[in-house]
């Protein structure tokens, strides 16, 4: 094995080390979109799957957005998942065909993506999920967020570990410590191909613009501007992880029958009181937008409130009791009283 190769499963096997990626984990679903990161991703875990002592899957999803291009990037997975010798689990569907009326497409695509990896996980038996986020990708996603308008949230980036599906299912990024270019170093050295999404270089969306632009020019100010940011996101994480800590405490005290006190949350610091309605949101099955966030918190004072965040979703606050209940109404603005 070549350094560049052994370089980079250090940094893969660091970070699935530093942030206790595998507890428990028999296997593990690498998701696989045939571009480099994701590739590159699948074929780490498979070199390292005796020293991880779990089995390595793999799940691909054709949105169908792209005609005959998603059709090739769908063939050249598979082909690689034979190659390899992975179990995998794939689906077509067509995202353009199931947004809702409060969706972008963008969101759906979104919504749908995890639903599916929520299908996959559970034919693998509950497997943990491996997404292919990488530390460019974090610098990015932070950059988008200032451009924005962000909280800390914002700020702390793309987390190595989160939950989705409820908790029910584990989501773990492997490559968050390691640069795209170290990525495509280690393809090099591989041997190994993959597909190019062309819409990743058109500078018609705005995240293709900061990996294209801005962070470039960053990087003309400081080389290292990947890995400032990185380590300037673990930071902030931790300062996060504190608040939510807060409001998680706030929320069981404030529990009440088969929602929450609203008044009391409301009497809570805003950091706490915008985090216990987000996690609301969350278990209600609600996206946590800033927008909805924000005109959640503006409710919690009223004694008699309800607003529709997405659809045949409300937040309502009945009685001064604060729950989301689902619900098939006309939409519209919220109501109060």
């Amino acid at each position: 094995m070549t350094k560049t190769a052994a370089d980079f499963l250090l940094k893969v096997k660091s970070a699935i080390a530093e942030y206790d990626m595998m507890s428990g984990a028999e296997r593990v679903c690498a998701a696989l979109s045939g571009g480099a990161d994701s590739v590159s991703l699948l074929l780490a875990l498979r070199e390292l799957q005796d020293e991880l002592g779990a089995e390595i899957c793999a799940c691909h999803l054709n949105h169908g957005l792209r005609g005959e291009e998603s059709d090739g990037d769908e063939r050249f997975c598979r082909d690689l998942f034979e190659r390899l010798n992975v179990p995998f689990y794939s689906e077509k569907i067509d995202v353009s065909a199931d947004v809702s009326k409060h969706e972008s497409l963008e969101e759906a695509a979104r919504r749908m993506r995890y639903e599916f990896f929520g299908r996959a996980l559970r034919h693998f038996g509950g497997a943990v999920l491996a997404t292919a986020h990488n530390a460019n990708d974090n610098a990015e996603t932070v950059l988008l967020n200032l451009t924005r308008g962000t909280a800390l949230k914002g700020l702390c980036g793309i987390p190595p570990v989160r939950t989705f599906g409820n908790g029910e299912f584990k989501v773990i990024r492997p490559l968050i410590g390691c640069t795209r270019a170290e990525i495509e170093d280690y393809l090099r050295v591989k041997s190994q191909n993959f597909v190019t999404d062309k819409t990743n270089l058109s500078e018609d969306y705005t995240r293709n613009r900061i990996r294209m632009r801005i962070l470039p020019e960053l990087a003309e100010i400081n080389p290292s501007i990947v890995g400032t940011i990185g380590r300037m996101t673990e930071k902030l994480r931790a300062d996060s992880d504190f608040l939510d800590s807060l409001a998680e405490k706030a929320l069981r005290e404030t529990r009440d029958g088969r929602g929450w006190n609203a008044l009391k949350l409301s009497e809570q610091p805003m950091p706490v009181k915008s985090r216990a309605v987000r996690q609301i949101l969350i278990n209600g099955g609600v996206e946590p937008s800033s927008l909805r966030i924000d005109t959640a918190v503006s409710l919690l004072g009223k004694r008699s409130a309800r607003f529709n965040p997405c659809k045949d979703r409300f937040f309502t606050i009945r009685k001064g009791v604060c729950f989301v209940e689902k619900s098939v109404q006309n939409y519209g603005a919220y109501k109060e009283r």
